[in-house]
């Protein structure tokens, strides 16, 4: 089925595969199968039963995908769960996000990732923010008080008050009042003295593949 634009202020259902041009959704819309197209604007709730491929994705509302997401740029300020993976050239986060993985050439995060590994070129955790996962990424900057499961990176810069359990990078950078497990390091590790670490020490590679930040 093919759709130029679909505006949902009630409630739809439809059997996929969909293509469209612009679909946006402040009631409930949901498609039996994938969907593919332009612009998907969602700030009602949009169930999809398979994947979706996209240009862009805005949500203020609620995004459930039981495939794969593949979008140039992803925008949340609202709910997304995606069962498979999230493939993207750039994601804004700063709601609720679910998924088995995300891959992203540049990722602001704000507000709380469930999400087993997110790799990218640069990754800013905004201030306050929880990760539930790990990060593989060439730059990593966390903002004070946010918390991450574990950090895997070219350069690392983490800000006061942040938790993290392990990190493992060429270059990090520590602000006071961090708490650190494990630091891993290969050419640097600056620290406030009034830092926590638990374990700190000189390896020659991280646990995770960042050959990719040295093309």
């Amino acid at each position: 089925m093919a759709i130029e634009e679909l505006h949902v202020g009630g409630s739809i259902r439809l059997k996929g595969p969909l293509r469209f041009r612009v679909i946006r959704v402040s009631g409930y819309f949901s498609v039996d199968g994938s969907v593919e197209g332009e612009e998907m604007d969602a700030s009602g709730a949009a169930n999809i039963d398979g994947s979706i491929i996209a240009r862009s994705i805005d949500v203020s509302g609620a995004l459930r995908v039981s495939g794969d997401v593949l979008v140039d740029e992803l925008s949340s300020s609202g709910t997304v769960k995606v069962a498979r993976t999230i493939q993207a050239k750039k994601v804004k986060i700063s709601g609720r996000v679910k998924a088995e993985k995300i891959f992203a050439n540049e990722a602001f995060l704000k507000g709380s990732m469930d999400v087993k590994e997110i790799h990218g070129v640069k990754i800013h955790v905004a201030r306050g923010s929880k990760i539930h996962g790990s990060i593989v990424a060439c730059e990593v900057t966390v903002d004070r008080d946010a918390e991450v499961e574990s950090i895997y990176a070219k350069r690392v810069s983490v800000g006061r008050d942040v938790e993290v359990d392990t990190i493992e990078a060429e270059e990090v950078s520590i602000d006071k009042g961090a708490e650190i497990s494990v630091v891993r390091y290969i050419v640097k590790a600056d620290f406030d003295k009034n830092s926590k670490i638990d374990k700190i020490e000189k390896v020659e590679k991280v646990a995770k593949d960042i050959t990719s930040c040295n093309k």
